[in-house]
C-alpha cells in the first residue's frame, strides 16, 4: 500500500509545480503588460511609445527566461492624442515539457493586456 502512494505523491508534486509555473508566468505577463503600457503612455510620439513599451516589458521580464521564453510585446498607441489611450499586449510561452508524467502539452501561451490613458493636459508630437 505504501508503494502505491509514492507515485501518486510524485504526480501530485509535479502538478503543483506546473500550477505554480503557470501562475507565476501569468503574474509576470500581466506585470510586463502594465509596465509596457505605462512606459508607452509617457512617450511623446507613437514610435517612441512602441519602443518604450517594448523596453518596459523586456525589463520586467528580465530574469524570467525559465518560465517565459519566448515572449512578444505589441504596443498599440491608438490615435495617440491627449486624453487617448495606449494598449500593450504581452504574450509569453511557458514550457511544460520538462514535467514528465502529467500528460501536459509541451508549451502554453499566456497573454496579458493593459491599457493606460494619455495625459489630457500634455502636448504630443504629431506622427
Amino acid at each position: 500500500m505504501a508503494l502505491s502512494y509514492v507515485p501518486l505523491m510524485v504526480l501530485a508534486a509535479l502538478a503543483v509545480v506546473a500550477c505554480l509555473r503557470l501562475a507565476s508566468a501569468a503574474i509576470d505577463v500581466n506585470s510586463a503588460a502594465a509596465a509596457a503600457a505605462r512606459q508607452a503612455s509617457l512617450a511623446r510620439t507613437p514610435g517612441e511609445a512602441r519602443a518604450a513599451g517594448a523596453d518596459g516589458a523586456s525589463a520586467t521580464l528580465a530574469g524570467r527566461a525559465f518560465t517565459c521564453q519566448p515572449s512578444t510585446v505589441t504596443v498599440d498607441p491608438g490615435a495617440f492624442v491627449p486624453g487617448g489611450q495606449v494598449s500593450a499586449t504581452v504574450a509569453c510561452t511557458v514550457r511544460l515539457e520538462d514535467l514528465y508524467g502529467l500528460g501536459l502539452p509541451g508549451t502554453i501561451t499566456i497573454r496579458g493586456t493593459s491599457h493606460q490613458p494619455l495625459d489630457t493636459y500634455r502636448g504630443t508630437t504629431a506622427p
